[in-house]
């Protein structure tokens, strides 16, 4: 709010600001990313103390006008206001009105303006006249009509100085909007700069584990070569091709046995509803082996005798009726069948245990499949860590392209700011 009205706020006009001091340019024409950090401070600077030497004089007139108001609140104070007959029922308010003005008028005057010293303590300035323009607005606003009839004459001299502090927050305002102007290029090349130092601190980050990259696939090729100078060692020796003999005729006697475990299952797969009848109130022991003759039947012939008894009990009480069960006839069947090839079932048991036995030690086969295996994983890490290094290398690329895009962006803006063209490296 204008302070009792005597002005309105305007949109000032910026008047066109002239270019920053000109600072000495460097003479090379190659710059890295650190002197030009340097050249771009010294512009802002030299920018910074145009403005606190334009604003100098501001900072001076301001102080007087405040000055000036500080007397006239003193004026104010002594002097007595008049009141016709008719006017005498506004004698309060009016006083109050004087009171609170001078009282205003004294607390912005005698508060200390900021020194002008950098581009921070303009903006200070700026912010404290703003500040203090406001206030005497809102100070104003219910006793503009008592001081301007009241005290007419003290009236116009506020309306002087206040008209004065206006026009002197223009000045501030444009030249502090002009300053923020002409350093928007340095700041903006200044953001630049900072990209680019953290991109190539990205690369340099990048770089290093490429080069660890580099090493571990190093040392996993002589990983694979090692263990392949092995496996060829071990595969051409006698002894192993012993024991891939002994390895192929372990295949068959293993097929041989799949199939005597197999008829094993099928047999006794017939009698499985007896067994497990005859299985209620039984010993533990019996239980047990009514259990491997149900689910690991061809066990039983590793020591078949005490089964066999045990098969003749079953028998036995299914014959008799004592297990109720459908079919008694062919479950009967089934367990003299059983019975009966015992001792060709125990043979065969025997014969193929024998030949398991006697195929000897086959480590060096096992030892030739782990090396394999250990040849295989390798080649998957290696592919692996080669694909993760091919990806980083193309990002370094990447980012070396991005850096260089912006130290064009930096000597564009150099040119721009200095008039001359430099080159700018990392």
């Amino acid at each position: 709010m204008a302070p009792f009205n005597f002005f309105k706020k305007k949109d000032a006009k910026r008047d066109a600001r002239e270019q920053a001091s000109e600072v000495q340019a460097p003479s090379a024409s190659t710059l890295a990313v650190k002197q030009v950090q340097e050249l771009l401070s010294k512009i802002e600077a030299g920018t910074a103390q145009e403005l606190a030497a334009r604003l100098a004089p501001t900072k001076d007139s301001v102080a007087g006008s405040l000055g000036s108001l500080a007397k006239i609140a003193d004026a104010m104070e002594k002097e007595k206001i008049k009141l016709e007959e008719m006017e005498k029922r506004f004698g309060s308010t009016a006083e109050n009105s004087k009171r609170t003005v001078i009282s205003a008028l004294r607390r912005e005057s005698s508060a200390e303006l900021p020194a002008i010293q950098t581009a921070a303590d303009a903006k200070k300035f700026k912010d404290r006249l703003e500040a203090t323009m406001n206030r005497f607005g809102e100070v104003s606003g219910s006793h503009s009509k008592m001081i301007n009839y009241f005290m007419q004459k003290r009236a116009d001299m506020m309306r002087a100085e206040f008209a004065t502090l206006n026009d002197l927050l223009k000045e501030t305002r444009s030249a502090v909007a002009g300053f923020d102007q002409d350093r928007a290029p340095v700041v903006k090349c200044g953001n630049t700069i900072n990209t680019i130092l953290q991109k190539a601190a990205s690369i340099r980050t990048s770089e290093a584990s490429v080069r660890a990259g580099e090493e571990r696939i190093a040392a996993l090729e002589t990983e694979i070569s090692n263990s392949k100078a092995e496996l060829e060692a071990l595969t051409n020796s006698q002894e192993f091709a012993q024991a891939r003999s002994a390895a192929e005729r372990l295949a068959d006697v293993q097929r041989r046995q799949e199939q005597f475990q197999s008829h094993a299952s099928e047999m006794f797969s017939h009698v499985t509803r007896a067994l497990t009848k005859y299985s209620y109130g039984v010993s533990k022991e019996t239980e047990r082996r009514l259990h491997t003759m149900g689910s690991e039947p061809w066990k039983i012939y590793d020591d078949p005798a005490p089964y066999a008894e045990l098969l003749n009990e079953v028998r036995k009480a299914v014959a008799a009726g004592k297990l109720q069960l459908k079919d008694a006839d062919k479950i009967l069947h089934n367990l003299d069948a059983i019975q009966s090839s015992t001792a060709e079932m125990q043979k065969t048991a025997a014969a193929l245990a024998e030949e398991m036995k006697a195929l000897g030690d086959r480590g060096l086969v096992q030892k030739a499949g782990e090396i394999e295996s250990r040849i295989a994983q390798q080649q998957e890490e290696l592919v692996r860590d080669s694909q993760s290094l091919e990806q980083q290398r193309r990002q370094i690329a990447e980012k070396n392209a991005e850096v260089d895009a912006h130290l064009k962006k930096v000597s564009d803006s150099l040119e721009s700011l200095t008039g001359r063209r430099y080159a700018v490296t990392r």
